[in-house]
């Protein structure tokens, strides 16, 4: 019969205590690993559990000791825990935001989208203009500090910034990009190691960071399951570990399900940001950045927007390589374009509902219905889903109290 091995805390492993899992064998640097098969992969599990403790405990230590960069304002610790008595409790509170009505000071947030639909571009956008404490999209912005962690794409993230950097002539601004294989699921060690060199290069650039960007979650989630809430549980408790610890903001980009609605996987994630972003590819080359849901900020469009190629550098043959930057579009102008290339059953869900003026989702159905008399009621309630939504984030209907109207800017 196979021995079972047992199992030992750190405390075990750290004093040696001897172990009697059965009559035959005890648990110490001389039983030989010949006569139990397991004890030479336990004994290998145990010298990598400790090393990836040490590695912890030298990751705390080190963030510990880091100097406190001139500029840094956060209120030292007091302790495990964060005590305030009520009468204590600041009457005149203001919230604090270094990109004001959209991004507030030691947040936690998430920002999602499909492939293709800009995510990682516009957050880019936003720390590079952070970083050169450039207003943005008619926004203040409080210069600061910001660490974006590229875990997914690091090359592709330098590109963007190169073209960001040629379009406005930036030089030296306190942006660091940071690489490398990340995992923050399956223990803190690598959350701490990040915390470590985030210290260290506020020491380097002389302000304490404001902004953190994880790109992407898929990226760092390592052998962890998105649709496990054990397992996205692990990743929020890392994202807080880095919050208390940095006293900054920090956004993951995440990917969505192929619906577009929400961010994929376990919905632990939704329920822990202070605020959730959403960026869709709309019509006419226009994209939209907008807050799907916040704590205390108001939801809606944040911004539009476009791509536009910069010439970083050509190849050997001469051909150029080109990078995007954003810039802010006008919502009408890009409901004019969308309008424009308007076809097929969009063009038809548009007429019904000018025809109609003003109509309830199900008055706006009932007439898209009609125009195709022979298909089957399954396969319109798909398609009316479909240009319903493409024409609403295409800007041209608009929904107040579950009534639908056209906008003048569409043909």
């Amino acid at each position: 019969m196979t021995e079972a091995a047992p199992e030992l805390t750190d405390d075990d492993r750290r004093t040696d205590t001897p172990y009697r899992p059965g009559p035959l064998i005890v648990c110490a640097d001389d039983a030989d690993p010949a006569k139990h098969p397991w004890l030479a992969v336990w004994r290998k599990t145990n010298a990598r559990l400790l090393e990836a403790k040490d590695a912890e405990d030298k990751a705390a230590r080190a963030a510990r000791r880091q100097p406190t960069p001139a500029n840094d304002n956060r209120p030292a610790g007091t302790g495990r825990f964060d005590l305030t008595w009520f009468a204590d409790i600041d009457t005149t509170q203001v919230k604090k935001t270094f990109v004001k009505g959209v991004l507030g000071d030691g947040e936690f947030t998430m920002a999602s989208g499909l492939p293709g639909t800009g995510k990682s571009a516009i957050m880019t956008d936003i720390a590079c203009h952070v970083a050169a404490g450039m207003d943005w999209h008619g926004r203040k912005v409080r210069q600061g500090f910001v660490v974006y962690i590229a875990a997914e794409r690091k090359k592709l993230t330098e590109r963007r910034m190169a073209a960001f950097r040629k379009r406005y002539g930036i030089g030296k601004i306190p942006l660091l990009v940071l690489g490398g294989f990340i995992d923050m699921t399956s223990a803190n060690v690598d959350t701490r190691a990040l915390v470590a060199a985030i210290r260290e290069a506020e020491r380097q650039c002389g302000q304490a960071c404001v902004w953190i960007i994880i790109d992407t979650l898929t990226r760092v989630f390592g052998p962890g399951d998105q649709n496990a809430s054990k397992d996205m549980g692990r990743f929020v408790a890392n994202c807080d570990l880095m919050l208390k610890e940095t006293g900054t903001h920090v956004t993951v980009i995440h990917h969505t399900a192929w619906s577009g609605e929400r961010g994929k996987g376990a919905i632990d994630l939704d329920g822990a940001v202070d605020a959730s972003f959403m960026v869709k590819k709309k019509g006419g080359g226009c994209f939209v950045l907008e807050c799907d849901g916040a704590n205390d900020a108001e939801d809606g469009v944040v911004t539009t927007f476009r791509m536009e190629s910069v010439t970083v550098g050509e190849d050997e043959e001469g051909n150029p390589t080109t990078a995007p930057v954003i810039v802010q579009d006008d919502a009408k102008e890009a409901a004019k374009a969308f309008g424009a290339t308007l076809r097929g059953h969009n063009a038809v869900a548009m007429h019904c509902l000018r025809k109609i003026g003003a109509a309830t989702v199900e008055e706006w159905r009932t007439a898209f219905y009609a125009e195709y008399p022979t298909d089957k009621p399954d396969i319109l309630k798909v398609r009316f889903q479909r240009v319903r939504r493409a024409l609403l984030d295409g800007g041209l209907t608009t929904e107040e109290a579950g009534v639908f109207s056209a906008c003048d800017d569409g043909t």
